[in-house]
């Protein structure tokens, strides 16, 4: 692993100050930057003439934190970024659907080692019945404190139903665990009271999928709760609030399996989105009326729903269902609703974000909850915020970043 020594200039400010810095230039030119969400910034570079695969790895940080460089060889030229609020580790996916039961990726911890490998998924699905790793449809990839997450739909075509699963990889030892979430017929599906399971969020060791369910002439939501090693600790029914939201089609926000295969997916109708975040239970949805739309943000305390904040945005002239993704952040929630970004804050006396939505969010989720410099790749760290200009990307010689402490 390689130290970077950085160059830089100090401009003072009367409540804080701005260090601009040098980032040196590499062998090849950097041409793309991600965030790792509390860490920094990432930088990639790799040969464009593409007589090497090496990617590789250049992390920003505040001015006061050493920059190390990094590197993977990817099987092929495309790859897949997986990242998650408050996860240890980031990865790196060569193949989204199995390929002959297995996962390959690179596994980044915040030390800046890559273990580069492949995990088996094929005899632990095998474990829960007779389902064949080929028929599975990847719904997400998720890491998480402890584990990294996947999602997959089977579909009981002779049966009428769907079949979900999930697969556990622990980030200590790669070891693959699975567990069956539930299943979902096509008929209930179509009476609109209940939804497919989903990831919706982490805290430790707990893992936690939803299916938004009706019982006893109520409307929640089924939970369950699993370690990293697929074992279920906690199933429960959450009742949903009395507040009436519209029908939407679930999109992704962020970098995760959703995202990198959304195009193919079917059946992501929702109302609310339930979320799992820092042990608390909180949910977002969106109201329409004639004035316009209304997103919530609802916490679950002492078994009720408790209103947040909210965040009026412009009504958007379409035929289709309105599309929602959403990204839990230390911060708040994040919603994109349509072409609009809302960041939805725990603390009801902090004003909502409101933004329009860029491509490059999914992977800079700090610039959901920065107003300022919006034509920038923006981080927010603990001791401040962390800038970069896109344009400086493929071109050769060094790139700046701004630093301004808190």
């Amino acid at each position: 692993m390689k130290i970077v020594h950085l160059l830089f200039s100090i401009t003072l400010g009367i409540s804080s100050f701005a260090q601009q810095f040098e980032m040196p230039a590499e062998q090849y030119p950097f041409y793309s930057i991600v965030e790792w969400k509390g860490m920094g910034a990432m930088l990639l570079s790799k040969d464009p003439l593409q007589n090497s695969k090496k990617i590789n790895l250049t992390l920003a940080g505040n001015a006061t934190t050493s920059i190390w460089q990094q590197g993977f060889n990817p099987d092929d030229k495309d790859f897949y970024y997986i990242s998650s609020e408050n996860a240890r580790y980031v990865y790196f996916m060569d193949n989204l659907q199995l390929q002959e039961g297995k996962t390959f990726f690179h596994q980044l911890n915040s030390n800046g080692n890559v273990k580069s490998t492949s995990v088996s998924l094929g005899a632990a699905i095998k474990k829960l019945g007779a389902f064949d790793p080929l028929e599975l449809e990847l719904m997400d990839i998720v890491t998480t404190d402890k584990a990294l997450v996947h999602v997959f739909r089977y579909h009981d075509v002779k049966a009428k139903k769907h079949v979900e699963i999930a697969t556990f990889i622990t980030h200590h030892n790669m070891l693959p665990y699975s567990a069956i979430l539930g299943e979902v017929s096509e008929l209930s599906f179509k009476e609109g009271n209940y939804g497919m399971w989903k990831y919706v969020g982490f805290t430790d060791d707990q893992i936690v999928f939803a299916a938004r369910d009706f019982q006893n002439k109520k409307n929640g939501w089924s939970i369950m709760n699993f370690t990293s090693k697929g074992a279920m600790s906690e199933a429960k029914f959450i009742e949903g609030p009395t507040d009436k939201f519209d029908f939407i089609e679930e999109v992704a926000l962020g970098s995760h399996g959703q995202l990198y295969v959304q195009e193919n997916s079917k059946d992501n109708r929702e109302t609310a989105q339930l979320h799992f975040h820092k042990n608390k239970y909180y949910l977002t949805g969106v109201a329409t009326d004639a004035t316009g739309r209304t997103a919530k943000l609802m916490e679950l305390t002492a078994g009720k729903w408790v209103q947040l904040s909210t965040a009026t945005l412009a009504p958007e002239k379409t035929k289709d269902l309105m599309t929602i993704g959403t990204m839990p952040l230390n911060e708040g929630i994040a919603c994109k609703i349509g072409n609009t970004v809302v960041l939805l804050p725990f603390i009801s006396s902090v004003k909502p974000i409101i933004q329009s939505f860029n491509v490059d969010m999914h992977a800079n989720p700090s610039r959901m909850i920065l107003e300022e410099k919006k034509e920038l790749f923006a981080v927010s760290l603990a001791e401040g915020r962390l800038y970069f200009d896109r344009k400086q990307l493929g071109k050769a010689g060094s790139v700046k970043f701004e630093f301004i402490k808190k």
